[in-house]
């Protein structure tokens, strides 16, 4: 078993195709099938059932995976930093990003634009995904970083606080008319809630923050998509929760109306942070772009405060 053996197996193994893998690799088909054959010979295990959806990794290419990508991916970061000539206008490699998706909607292309002009020698790859899962990818090595709620445990990754934010309530329009710019917990139990799936960190914001007050939502239905949740307080009598920074994007991009309001006792805020593996230390174009994105991220919510503090008062006469 070689280096370049290993390389064979894990464009394989994503690609899950002959075809697709070797063009990956810049190599002919058979070539790849010979290394693939001969590191199956020497590790005495199958690992990819050949069918005619393609090659299917098999139990033994699940472990051999998740052992060797980190491996790879060292090296590959090595690599490049010992190739690195520490000028930014000479970065270069690949970075793996993940970050959770009410990033992604509002502040993701700007970010990209401008990181992409400044280095053309620097590819990405970005992946939306919910908090637990990506910082596992951190951990595993299978991610260089991840933008994303501050974690509940911080699973030996080191954060970079890049923003906080209030969570606000959204209210269907029949309710606009009916109170003020506050609601407490005491009010906004007696109304049915959307809430994200239990898997979501919005959600573990939520429960923490209403079992510090003795009490819980039983939601009347889970959904993780702000968009769609949004559509449907415009269309029913359901309440939900948002981030601050995503309510105008929102607003814009659905162009229906979204009414909401500040929840007093409890106030529940979130922070996004990005996590690193602190024993794999970020590469120049990594930490390029986290600077790059996270500057994004902060404007944003400048701009985002700007626009919510223009939006109608209403006052209770």
């Amino acid at each position: 078993m070689d280096l370049r053996q290993i390389q064979y197996f894990i464009s394989l193994y994503e690609e899950q195709s002959v075809t697709r893998a070797a063009k990956r690799l810049n190599i002919v088909q058979p070539a790849l099938s010979i290394q693939i054959a001969k590191l199956e010979q020497d590790i005495g295990r199958q690992l990819f059932s050949r069918t005619p959806r393609g090659m299917i990794p098999t139990p033994a290419a699940e472990e051999m995976y998740a052992l060797f990508t980190p491996i790879l991916t060292e090296f590959s970061r090595a690599r490049a930093q010992v190739m690195q000539t520490g000028a930014d206008d000479d970065l270069s490699g690949h970075v793996r990003l993940g970050m959770i998706a009410s990033i992604g909607q509002g502040v993701l292309p700007k970010a990209l634009l401008t990181f992409m002009a400044c280095h053309p020698r620097v590819s990405l790859s970005i992946t939306e995904g919910l908090t637990d899962t990506l910082c596992d990818g951190v951990v595993r090595g299978t991610l260089d970083l991840a933008f994303a709620n501050q974690p509940s445990s911080l699973r030996s990754l080191a954060t970079e606080l890049v923003l906080e934010e209030e969570i606000l309530v959204a209210i269907p329009t029949s309710m606009v008319d009916m109170g003020t710019e506050e609601m407490n917990l005491e009010r906004i139990l007696k109304h049915r809630f959307i809430l994200p799936t239990r898997g979501h960190g919005l959600r573990h914001l939520i429960d923490e923050a209403l079992a510090s007050h003795n009490a819980a939502i039983v939601p009347a239905l889970e959904l993780d998509s702000f968009a769609s949740k949004a559509l449907l307080i415009h269309q029913s009598d359901f309440m939900a929760f948002f981030p601050e920074s995503i309510v105008n994007q929102l607003r814009r991009q659905l162009q229906v109306p979204l009414h909401t309001r500040r929840l007093i006792s409890p106030r529940i805020t979130r922070e996004i942070v990005y996590a690193h593996n602190p024993r794999r230390p970020l590469r120049p174009a990594a930490k390029q772009f986290a600077t790059v994105l996270a500057r994004a991220i902060r404007e944003d919510q400048v701009t985002q405060a700007a626009l919510l503090a223009n939006q109608p008062r209403v006052r209770v006469a």
